[in-house]
């Protein structure tokens, strides 16, 4: 039998069609966005994803903005990856590692990288892989799934084209909304009840040189099935950490003046940091320096070894 040949779909075609973006009640948004920002341009080959011809068959997809404005080179970068299911969402489950090998130039660059599954506390399971790419354009990462390849393109830009915060650099000392001066943002927290990590700003959390984690999410108005959850996960940690200040900030200025949450503007917190995206966490050691950022998805496992590398 001659094999079908695989086809290519533009980015925000696939996420509609395996329905990861859309309605809130999605169980995952497939590249997690703010504002729309995940939409990419349907001839932009970097916003691509190569299935498989068998319908029946599962396919690789990235939890991240892959069409560009995400990673950079020469810096240590995390992508997430999922299993997307033949029905379109992306797999609860999976298997234990998933084998993948990066090219850039149609070439394979290294060796195969075997990525362990993550799933203590998440939605589904997603695999993580941190690596440094080494030149800008367009890479692929590939594996094979139910005697398929899948492959997943993705686009590396320069470092000072992208504004993201990346590892290795200060902090922002944003003086962030607390609970005695909300700074215009209303509400201050839309977790359920409110959480308690509003009581200081960054930027005096920050100034007592100890380690902070801050995480940028909206729990009430995200576009993925996460932000509330990794709010959770983190509250529950901290008694594990007792020397990292802990901070929580808001997406939108005053999402609940309308129908659209971002009619009237996102926080300084979100501007400062360069997302185009959400849920977002900077680990910050002792002197200020950003030592791990974990976007989109992640789980207790990841969280309690970023912070362990900070206390």
């Amino acid at each position: 039998m001659i094999p079908e040949t695989p086809r290519s779909i533009d980015r925000r075609s696939f996420l509609r069609t395996a329905g990861l973006v859309g309605g809130g009640a999605a169980l995952f948004a497939g590249a997690p966005g703010l504002l729309g920002a995940c939409g990419g341009s349907s001839s932009t080959p970097s916003g691509t994803v190569t299935l498989s011809g068998d319908a029946n068959a599962r396919n690789l997809v990235g939890l991240f903005n892959y069409s560009g404005d995400y990673l950079v080179s020469g810096i240590p970068q995390r992508l997430p990856f999922a299993i997307a299911t033949p029905e379109g969402p992306p797999a609860v489950d999976g298997p234990p590692t998933l084998t993948v090998q990066l090219h850039r130039d149609q070439q394979p660059v290294g060796e195969p990288i075997v990525l362990e599954r993550h799933a203590d506390g998440t939605p589904i399971a997603y695999y993580p892989m941190v690596t440094t790419f080494t030149e800008t354009g367009v890479w692929s990462i590939t594996t094979d799934l139910d005697g398929q390849e899948s492959s997943q393109n993705f686009m590396v830009q320069a470092p000072d084209t992208v504004p993201l915060r990346q590892v290795g650099q200060p902090m922002v000392p944003i003086d962030s909304p607390t609970v005695d001066n909300a700074r215009g943002v209303d509400p201050i927290c839309t977790s359920v009840p409110p959480c308690s990590l509003h009581t200081q700003t960054l930027a005096a959390a920050l100034a007592t040189r100890e380690p902070v984690a801050l995480l940028i999410s909206t729990p009430q108005f995200c576009q993925t099935g996460v932000c509330g959850p990794v709010l959770d996960m983190l509250i529950g940690l901290m008694p594990e950490f007792a020397s990292v200040r802990f901070v929580h900030a808001e997406v939108y200025d005053r999402p609940n003046n309308g129908g659209d949450p971002a009619a009237d503007g996102v926080t300084e917190t979100v501007t400062a940091y360069g997302l185009s995206f959400e849920p977002s966490l900077f680990i910050a050691d002792a002197q200020g320096i950003v030592r791990t950022r974990l976007d989109n998805i992640f789980d207790r496992g990841e969280l309690r070894a970023a912070l362990a590398g900070v206390s």
